[in-house]
């Protein structure tokens, strides 16, 4: 079995030199722990010890996270993750950024590690049919297959793969109603399989057990999701159209799993092309296209002055909590002082 630093060393070799930036390793397992907080405290002592910035998630069905880290501390923390019998097999997608995408390290405890609100539903026991990357293609390809999208809307955006549907939710709580519609169908409507994808894998962990608890017998899911795909899958052969939103600095990444075009609203988070920059809708802070409609005086304000807390930090040299480590310098669309 490849160890997992053999596979972040893969990665970061198909990039090529990339000692000077961070590794970024997306990851996630569906495992009963029962020591969380004995869990937490370590986490956090590695993670703070060899200068690791992300967010890790645990709670008793498993362990979710995205972090960042030079190559040798990314390295020491994978280590410790392996010498853990628990986190063996543990899902694991990477990429690669030049600056750190996160501004500090957190481990938390959550009722879950993905929040669907269906705790009756248990990856851990069953789930719907891994497809590796290389046999995503062949899948969707069948007319037989509805290819679905499990991400939310500000994610679709930006990104899906060729013919895939979109639910069209604003988090993953308003999937099961989605799903319920489309298992409500008369069965000479109903899709005879479905094909289901989503960042990482994880959430289409819980979305096809319970797509299966609704009756669909063949439901796939793509192994390691898109992460996994743009690492395996060259662009040449790729039904990937756009760029793959991911929760950090970056925004999204391209198929080469570098930093994407896109900034971020800080008001709605949806991603912003150069054009809704561009948008004279657009305050940076305060307000783009998508939600400058219905922004209400009172949040303006309250932007306004974060904005203004932010510039006042970076001027006298310090970090800010509220700033964006993604926030291009020196951007045409931008005043210098952002």
């Amino acid at each position: 079995m490849t160890s997992f630093n053999a596979e972040m060393n893969a990665m970061l070799d198909r990039l090529g030199p990339a000692n000077d930036g961070f590794v970024v390793a997306a990851l996630y397992k569906f495992v009963a722990l029962d020591d969380i907080d004995g869990l937490l405290q370590t986490l956090q002592q590695l993670c703070d010890k060899n200068k690791v910035l992300g967010t890790i998630l645990l709670a008793e069905e498993g362990i979710n996270g995205t972090i960042a880290a030079p190559r040798d501390g990314m390295t020491k923390c994978l280590n410790w993750l392996e010498t853990d019998g628990r986190f063996s097999q543990l899902s694991l997608k990477f990429s690669f950024s030049p600056d750190q995408p996160f501004l500090r390290m957190k481990v938390r405890p959550k009722r879950e590690i993905v929040t669907m609100g269906c705790p009756e539903v248990n990856p851990d026991k069953r789930t719907g049919i891994y497809v590796d990357p290389k046999d995503w293609n062949g899948l969707i390809a069948d007319p037989d297959v509805l290819l679905v999208d499990t991400r939310n809307s500000y994610e679709t955006a930006i990104g899906m793969f060729a013919g895939a549907v979109d639910p069209i939710t604003t988090n993953f709580r308003e999937f099961p109603e989605w799903a319920q519609s489309l298992a409500n169908q008369p069965a000479d409507r109903r899709p005879k399989k479905i094909a289901m994808y989503c960042t990482g894998g994880i959430r289409c962990e819980k979305a096809s057990a319970l797509m299966q608890d609704m009756g669909f017998d063949e439901v796939y899911h793509l192994k390691g999701g898109i992460l996994k795909y743009l690492e395996d899958v060259p662009a040449a052969n790729s039904q990937w159209q756009g760029e793959c939103f991911v929760f950090d600095g970056r925004v999204a990444v391209d198929h080469d799993l570098q930093p994407g075009s896109y900034n971020m609203c800080y008001a709605c988070r949806m991603p912003l092309s150069a054009a809704d920059v561009a948008h004279p809708s657009f305050e940076d802070g305060i307000s783009c296209p998508y939600c400058k409609p219905d922004l209400v005086p009172e949040r303006a304000a309250r932007f306004a002055e974060r904005q203004k807390q932010m510039r006042l930090a970076a001027e006298r040299g310090e970090a800010h909590l509220g700033s964006n480590p993604r926030r291009k310098k020196n951007s045409p669309s931008k005043p210098e002082s952002d």
